[in-house]
């Protein structure tokens, strides 16, 4: 989303009177640190922030406290986990590359080779479009400034407006000095069915997600093996070239080095694509799983508080009954039992309001946002390796036919003959 289209949807969101939004733009990024800088443009409609316009320079490692903050403060919330801190790549004019750095790489390259400057006009205003490396960041904060509860979050609100950076202050829990109770155990028919086919599914998907990180690790071994044989075998050809006497055959043989050179290098930006295509979005999903099953698991906890809660309230509604049949009552001793079984029963009603909004909103956002998000992580993230492959691979076949239609130009049908070869 642009800043003209946020502006426009300002306009529509006030006419139909919806929930106020947050917009966070990453504008610029300053690579030139070993804690990179983000520009971040905020525009906002909600009443609690006295700017509704700003512009702020947060570092990552601030970023990092922010996903902490909201972690520690939001208990009834999907953080999705933060991306991590994106590499800056550069070309030889020190221009700073997109995200698919493989096509502009490319696109350079033609553009050596095709000196028609409409077409490179063409070329330069697509590659405006390509996305930044700063690409998943920017979606993160997509995701937290468009969730509801995470807007009306002080520690997000004190992310964008401090003037000095961000640093949360985070309020220590007092030390529970009451007798910890036993947790109930919580048996599968006390939840809907849906709650344990959604539970099998994240635990399946983080399964196959740990799967296939090997998998990846053996391509990309075994590709960065490849390269090194072509460089290994462009090494042979030189050395064989040196000796040989024939004028053809010695530029011929060049040719071949220069095609075994460029092979090595076009496999080693393709090992390059994969990690960063493939490689980062499974790591990234595989702690994204890990995230969606710790909420299962809280799930599970808070109800299991409420069960022990209401085994305490019946054990207090026990102890009162069994106090009122008694023929000798204490008066001490009945007040306190009246006292515990109404703390208990205000504990087991706030044990159940916390159950109900806890499990309410977490599955409401792992059906609406966990599950959406992470299959269109994925699809975008094959996209892109699959082009990246397509594309290197491309370059692969332009490398052994210039070198054919090179040999073609260089040789004529009678310039070699067995009596050259000896």
């Amino acid at each position: 989303m642009s800043l003209e289209n946020w502006q426009q949807d300002e306009l529509t969101i006030t006419n139909n009177r919806h929930f106020p939004q947050l917009f966070l733009q990453i504008t610029t990024v300053d690579y030139n640190r070993k804690d990179p800088v983000f520009w971040i443009q905020a525009l906002t409609t909600l009443v609690k922030y006295r700017h509704k316009q700003r512009r702020i320079p947060r570092y990552y490692s601030e970023l990092e406290k922010l996903h902490g903050h909201l972690t520690a403060t939001l208990d009834d919330v999907y953080i999705p986990v933060l991306p991590i801190c994106p590499q800056a790549k550069y070309d030889k004019q020190g221009h700073l590359l997109s995200r698919y750095w493989w096509i502009e790489l490319i696109d350079q390259k033609q553009k050596q080779k095709d000196n028609n400057q409409e077409e490179d006009e063409g070329e330069e205003a697509e590659n405006q479009l390509l996305p930044t490396p700063d690409i998943k960041i920017q979606r993160w904060l997509d995701r937290i400034a468009n969730h509801e509860r995470i807007q009306q979050s002080e520690g997000l609100r004190e992310f964008i407006e401090s003037e000095v950076g961000f640093r949360p202050q985070l309020n220590k829990k007092k030390p529970n000095n009451s007798k910890r109770r036993h947790s109930a155990t919580v048996k599968n028919e006390d939840l809907e069915p849906e709650f344990w086919i959604l539970n099998e599914q994240i635990d399946t998907f983080r399964l196959y997600l740990g799967r296939l990180q090997p998998c990846l690790s053996r391509v990309a071994h075994e590709q960065k093996g490849s390269a090194e044989a072509w460089m290994d075998l462009a090494s042979i050809w030189i050395t064989y070239g040196g000796m040989e006497r024939h004028p053809e055959l010695f530029i011929v043989y060049k040719y071949i080095v220069r095609a075994c050179q460029q092979i090595h290098s076009i496999e080693l930006l393709q090992e390059i694509a994969m990690n960063e295509t493939l490689g980062e979005e499974i790591d990234y999903q595989i702690k994204n799983a890990i995230n969606a099953q710790n909420i299962m698991m809280k799930r599970l906890s808070v109800l299991s508080d409420y069960f022990s809660s209401r085994k305490r309230t019946e054990s207090s509604l026990r102890n009162v009954e069994r106090l009122k049949s008694s023929s000798n009552i204490d008066r001490n001793q009945a007040t306190d039992a009246i006292a515990e079984l109404e703390y208990a029963r205000r504990i087991e009603k706030d044990a159940l309001q916390r159950y109900e909004r806890i499990d309410t909103h977490f599955d409401e956002d792992l059906e609406k946002r966990f599950k959406p998000q992470t299959a269109s992580d994925m699809i975008s993230s094959i996209r892109e390796y699959a082009k990246s492959q397509l594309i290197l691979e491309k370059q692969k076949l332009s490398a052994w036919q210039n070198m054919l239609s090179r040999i073609k130009h260089q040789s004529s049908p009678t310039s070699l003959s067995l009596s050259s070869l000896s």
